[in-house]
């Protein structure tokens, strides 16, 4: 077992894609999460999750380095890391190359790691520790070509080479090789992986550092977002796209699995799934920004998915659309710092949450409003999940955070089932519905609304509970001034707020998403996103110096690139959870949006 102190902070790593996967990279240089050629294939390097057996490919100086920096370059998604040594310092640039409209392709799909030495020459060596099917399999792979330049792996269906500039040796299952860097010159090192078309080429490095430069800065020159705390928006709005799965336009919530909400607990998810929740929540956020193509492909593979079944929904779905996702405990990996078990799959995919019919159907509606969408692919299965909110919205369900303790009846979900009707009423003449179908929305839209402000409200509390009828708090309460449901001004609102901060909130300013047992039986970190819902309350109560403070308060907590994690422990400044985090970067875009409104008195950005 390895130790807790041979892995790193979670807010040590840097990541890179290609939008169909991507590496995690310390600041030491080294990759210890990379799955290929998919988000949700096995991993081939997974350090992350067991420090002796995951995997890795390390760039290593001879004589001992220590952190210098790290950068991403300008708005690019191309990471930038320098190594300080007594003899000088190590720059190593990591960015793989985007693959955006390619289904199919004999092309490679390629990483690419670029070294120079900035001073003076230096020795290095480059160790690949292959760890195939989550570390279950190591395999040292072939030296081949003339120079001994090439390291060929296989296993299954998957091929990969390494191309380098000088020979590999093997040190046990580990391949090694020793270079002398020339100072100012640089040497590249290329992971080309493609399943069985990967072949020996003549690729041209730098030119391909370059279309990646150009590709991103390219994409990020779209963004329409003016307001305040930019970089901290374009950083997310980077972020949140390497998340997005080109081939399909569907989009993973986090690109690992299992890191813990508390160390040591038993909250270790896989995230590398396609919830339409949090899609539909970073939809919304990207097209805040402008990014309304990303929507489209996104509202396409819904499409897909529910073509020969409009009426049939799973909250989550593979990036391919499948519904197989059976959770799976990998025993031969402890977990990050020991924080077993690590799971595959999510067997949350068949609970029940009625949440996702009203998230769905504001997406669609912002992006019929704001994106020049249409509704002609979605109508039927818009037109399903309005039947279905209308004939199950008051049965139990396991709610936003997927509880493992039993069906309740969640305020929020509640909430959202409103949201559905409210926004399918808005959207009514392009769904092309008749009247008798507009008066049974609108009919149970109030019941619903009657049902949240009588049963959802708790005098004890003063403050609308998690659950019908329940006196415990839950944060997702923070939601119902944004989904204009209620104004933030509302006197219960402000209510709700003065009881979520006595209750909910940490000495630090963070938030928890509830107190109430789960039927997880262990801790977790506070939780980012509830904490941004508070800044986007305070900013629509016109508090613009609260919000702001807030805001600047928790975004210090990202690491020194601009990375957020899901939930953190503020008393130790350590991140906790799957990372970097959908959830939490979209909240970062959102808040800040709505801290620009907030002074114009603009309202909320959802809906209207």
């Amino acid at each position: 077992m390895g130790k807790p102190s041979s892995y790193r902070p979670i807010e040590s790593y840097g990541i890179v894609g290609d939008l169909h996967t991507v590496a995690l990279i310390d600041r030491l240089g080294s990759i210890d999460w990379f799955c290929a050629p998919r988000f949700d294939s096995p991993s081939i390097f997974g350090r992350l999750l067991d420090s002796e057996h995951g995997g890795f490919c390390a760039v290593e100086t001879v004589r001992p380095a220590v952190p210098d920096s790290r950068r991403y370059v300008g708005h690019t998604n191309i990471l930038e890391t320098v190594l300080s040594t007594a003899d000088g310092r190590l720059e190593i640039t990591d960015f793989m190359v985007a693959r955006e409209r390619v289904r199919t392709s004999d092309d490679d799909h390629i990483l690419v790691r670029r070294l120079r030495a900035l001073d003076a020459d230096l020795d290095v060596r480059v160790r690949v520790a292959a760890r195939f099917r989550y570390g279950e399999d190591p395999v040292p792979g072939r030296v081949e070509g003339l120079d001994g330049g090439c390291l060929a792996l296989d296993h299954d269906d998957l091929h990969l080479h390494f191309d380098g500039p000088g020979a590999w040796r093997h040190d046990g299952d580990t391949a090694v090789q020793h270079l002398t860097l020339t100072a100012g010159n640089a040497a590249w090192m290329l992971l080309a992986y493609d399943g069985k078309t990967t072949r020996h080429r003549d690729h041209q490095p730098d030119r391909m550092l370059e279309l990646t430069r150009r590709y991103w800065e390219r994409w990020i020159g779209r963004c329409q977002y003016d307001g305040p705390y930019r970089e901290l928006v374009l950083r997310s709005a980077l972020v949140l796209k390497l998340l997005i799965y080109a081939p399909e336009g569907s989009i993973v919530a986090a690109p690992t699995t299992s890191l813990p909400e508390w160390i040591g607990g038993a909250r270790n998810w896989d995230y590398r799934f396609t919830w339409l929740r949090d899609s539909a929540f970073l939809i919304y956020a990207l097209q805040l920004l402008g990014y309304h193509e990303e929507a489209s492909d996104f509202m396409g593979w819904l499409e897909r998915v529910h073509d020969r079944r409009p009426e049939d929904f799973q909250i989550m779905y593979g990036i391919d659309g499948r519904t197989d996702l059976q959770e799976q405990i990998l025993p031969h990996l402890e977990g990050y710092m020991g924080s077993g078990p690590v799971r595959v799959g999510n067997g949350a995919a068949q609970q029940i949450q009625l949440d996702i019919y009203g998230e769905v159907l504001d997406t669609a509606y912002l992006h019929l409003r704001y994106g020049r969408g249409t509704l002609h692919g979605l109508r039927e299965t818009a037109l399903a999940m309005l039947a279905h909110v209308c004939d199950h919205w008051m049965e139990k369900d396991s709610g936003i955070w997927e509880v493992r303790g039993g069906p309740q009846h969640f305020l929020y979900s509640k909430l959202m089932c409103w949201v559905a009707l409210d926004r399918g009423l808005r959207m009514a003449d392009g769904l092309r519905v008749g009247s008798a179908e507009r008066r049974r929305w609108a009919g149970v839209r109030e019941e619903i609304r009657h049902a949240i402000l009588t049963r959802g409200w708790s005098d004890k509390l003063g403050a609308f509970r998690q659950a019908f009828d329940v006196d415990a708090l839950d944060a997702t309460a923070l939601m119902i001034p944004m989904v204009r449901f209620l104004p933030a001004r509302d006197e219960r609102m402000r209510m709700t707020m003065d009881a979520i901060k006595r209750d909910l909130t940490d000495p630090h300013g963070f938030v928890y998403r509830y107190r109430s047992e789960d039927g997880l039986h262990s801790p977790e970190g506070s939780f980012l996103l509830c904490a941004f819902w508070m800044v986007n309350n305070l900013a629509l109560q016109g508090r613009d110096r609260a919000a702001r403070d807030l805001f600047e308060h928790l975004t210090s907590h990202g690491n020194d690139l601009g990375l957020f994690s899901e939930e953190v422990d503020a008393a130790s400044r350590t991140m906790l959870g799957n990372f970097p985090q959908a959830f939490t970067h979209l909240a970062i875009i959102n808040s800040a949006a709505h801290i620009e409104r907030g002074v114009s008195g603009e309202g909320p950005v959802r809906g209207g």
